[in-house]
This record gives structure tokens, C-alpha cells and sequence, in this order.
């Protein structure tokens, strides 16, 4: 499993400390062994995508994540810190599924009690365009990142449809994508995600027409478990519809699927998305304390142990670890999650140092989980 993150840290008398970390369950104590488990794999999704934007909202499907009321009294010279307008109850028309979206935001509310429950039914498994059936040849062949609006035009006018504010391109609107994905039956007994990098805005996600999830915010990345909705004796049509309202930032907001998307592999025990966290304590010239926190995930519906061992290289270094947390053993219960902590101290680390000899040293935390003595 490979999760990376960049952590700037720093002292008063070191300065700076920069640790790369990568998470590999089926690597072994060296490095760049290249004898890995096959159970994790992270592909980009970027090419080969079919898009559909409606020429106008009026004109498009009436699946909405939420009901928004209309805006009468644009004005791109009020103040950005002016008042709200009042709140307004409205009715829906169509079929509004924020209920069935809120959940993909479980795992950032602490209190179970606070979850979100997914209603029965699956909302929009009529609808054409998430069907495998469904003939999209017409539609535009695209590859991500892809902005639908960067290419213009540009639009005139005091009263143009999207102003200065958001800048004058159109950004608005409601569009589709769609992908056929790669699943064989060599998968089956895997967990497998979708990581969405960035998709503004509203994302509602659909996988062999059964509504899988989504996320409404335009900024943050996501991760939606496709494993329910796999055909793993077949084709898998993957569909993401996005809807962009106007009037929405005072700047321009971009529209689509405007970073990667990946498709993640991995064993159903494996370190959680966005599971690690590394902070150090302590950084001095002579000494570095670093400690590691992992959350581990099983998606089984048997109870799991596990062993975690994570070892600190220096990228630039001979393959040989220059520290190794002390190896951990964890029992997850069935669905559930846990984590396990430590701390390390690298003698005379590799700082950067103050310009203008600054050093780009860098680590990298290799973290490998066994079960039963056999990597995963």
C-alpha cells in the first residue's frame, strides 16, 4: 500500500526536516525491493473519459444533490462580507440525494451517533446515462484533469450570465463523465476505491447503475468504496455527474473533474485513506524524534491481527534503514478500525539547513503489514 505525504517540519536550531513517507504493505526491509505483494495497486483513471455538459440548467436532469433557491439580485460589487439573504424553504420537483451523499463523510464524524444513515433505494438507476447500455459515441472524449470551462469563451456584457466575479467564463452548469472500468475476476476478495483528487462541484457517483456516493465541495479530495457494486464477470460503467451553480465564489471556480482520479487496490486489512500521521517532537542538529501513527481498516466480517513494522530511510542513502520503529501487533474487529502509535529517533539527521545552503534531504517511512508472517 502506497500512501505518500510531504510533512514540512522544524525547530528553532535545526530549521527544517522533511520526511517523505510512502506506505508499502508487500515490500521488504529494503527499499527498492521490487518482490512485492500484488494485493495493492493504484492505477490513474485518467484517460479515456466520455463527457456530456447540458447547454443550460433549465435544460438539464432533475437529479439535484440539494434544492437551491433561484437568485434574483445578483451583484458583483457587493462587498464580499455583505449579509445572507434570508433562508427560504423550497420543494423539489425532482430527486434530491443529499441523504444518500452524507454518509461518504462518516469516517470525519468522531461519533458514531452522529453517522449518517443511507435511506433505502437507489436514487437515478433509471436514468440513462448511468446504464452500461447507454450509447455515449456522441459524447466528447476527454482525459483528465479536465476543466470544462478554461477554453472559453469568454463572456461579454455588464449583464453576462457569469460575471467578472467568477471570471466571465463558463464554469457553470451540470455535465457528466463517464468510464468503463478495468475489474477481472483476479480482484474478487479485494477492496477497491475510487480516490477523487478534485471534482467541482457536487459530485454524485454511480457504478453499474446503483449510486454509489459522492461529495459536494469542490475543494477536497475524496474516496468512495466501489467494492459493493463490482461485477467482477463483466463490464463496470462508472458515471459522475457534477453540477456547478452560478454565483457560487468570487473568483473562478473552475468546473469538473479538474484533477486525477485513481482506482486503489488493496487487501481488505490495509492502512486507512489519509490513515498516517507523522509529527516530530523534537529536531536538533544532533538527534530527530519521529512518531508514527497508523489506522488500519478491516473490511472483512471476521475479526483480523495484524503486525505492523515501519523502517526511516534517507532517500539519497545505500537502502539500508537509518531507524525502525518497533514492530506492533493489532486485532481489528470485524468492519472495524484501529490504530497503532510509535516514535523513533534518527541520530544526526539530514537537515535542510538556512539559505543559502539549504539541502533538499529527504526520508521516507516505509510501513509493511503481516498476517500470519505473510505480507499483505
Amino acid at each position: 500500500m502506497i500512501n505518500r505525504t510531504f510533512l514540512l517540519l522544524g525547530s528553532a536550531q535545526a530549521f527544517i526536516l522533511l520526511l517523505f513517507l510512502a506506505f508499502l504493505p508487500g515490500c521488504s526491509n529494503q527499499m527498492n525491493n521490487a518482490d512485492q505483494a500484488e494485493w495493492r495497486t493504484r492505477t490513474a483513471l485518467n484517460e479515456g473519459w466520455k463527457f456530456m455538459k447540458y447547454e443550460s440548467a433549465t435544460s438539464a436532469d432533475a437529479l439535484r444533490y440539494d434544492i437551491r433557491p433561484p437568485i434574483e439580485h445578483a451583484d458583483d460589487t457587493k462587498e464580499a462580507d455583505s449579509k445572507p439573504t434570508e433562508a427560504v424553504q423550497l420543494d423539489s420537483a425532482g430527486q434530491v440525494l443529499k441523504a444518500y451523499i452524507l454518509p461518504t463523510a462518516n469516517a470525519f464524524i468522531k461519533d458514531p451517533a452522529g453517522h449518517h444513515q443511507r435511506p433505502a433505494g437507489q436514487p437515478g438507476a433509471d436514468f440513462p446515462f448511468v446504464q452500461a447500455a447507454f450509447d455515449d459515441s456522441a459524447w466528447e472524449s476527454i482525459n483528465l484533469p479536465h476543466d470544462w470551462a478554461i477554453a472559453g469563451p469568454f463572456l461579454e456584457g455588464w449583464d453576462a450570465e457569469v460575471g467578472g466575479g467568477m471570471g466571465r467564463l463558463p464554469s457553470h452548469g451540470v455535465a457528466w463523465y463517464r468510464k468503463k472500468l478495468n475489474i477481472s475476476e483476479a480482484d474478487r476478495g479485494k477492496s477497491i476505491f475510487l480516490d477523487v483528487d478534485g471534482a467541482m462541484s457536487y459530485a454524485m457517483v454511480w457504478l453499474n447503475g446503483q449510486l454509489v456516493g459522492g461529495w459536494p465541495y469542490g475543494y477536497n479530495s475524496w474516496r468512495l468504496d466501489l467494492t459493493p457494486y463490482l461485477n467482477f464477470e463483466g463490464d463496470n460503467q462508472l458515471a459522475i455527474r457534477l453540477d456547478n451553480p452560478n454565483h457560487s465564489a468570487r473568483w473562478y471556480p473552475g468546473g469538473g473533474l479538474y484533477r486525477n482520479v485513481w482506482l486503489v487496490k488493496t487487501h481488505p486489512i490495509h492502512v486507512a485513506h489519509w490513515g498516517t500521521r507523522i509529527t516530530t517532537p523534537q529536531v536538533s542538529a544532533e538527534e530527530a524524534t519521529v512518531s508514527v501513527t497508523v489506522r488500519m481498516e478491516n473490511t472483512t466480517a471476521e475479526a483480523g491481527e495484524v503486525e505492523i513494522v515501519t523502517h526511516v530511510y534517507a532517500i539519497d542513502g545505500n537502502g539500508q534503514p537509518v531507524a525502525k520503529l518497533p514492530a506492533q501487533t493489532l486485532k481489528l474487529a470485524a468492519g472495524a478500525s484501529a490504530e497503532v502509535s510509535g516514535s523513533v529517533t534518527i541520530k544526526n539527521p539530514q537537515l535542510w539547513g538556512p539559505p543559502p545552503s539549504q539541502r533538499p534531504n529527504l526520508y521516507r517511512a516505509v510501513t509493511t503489514v503481516y498476517q500470519k508472517e505473510t505480507i499483505i
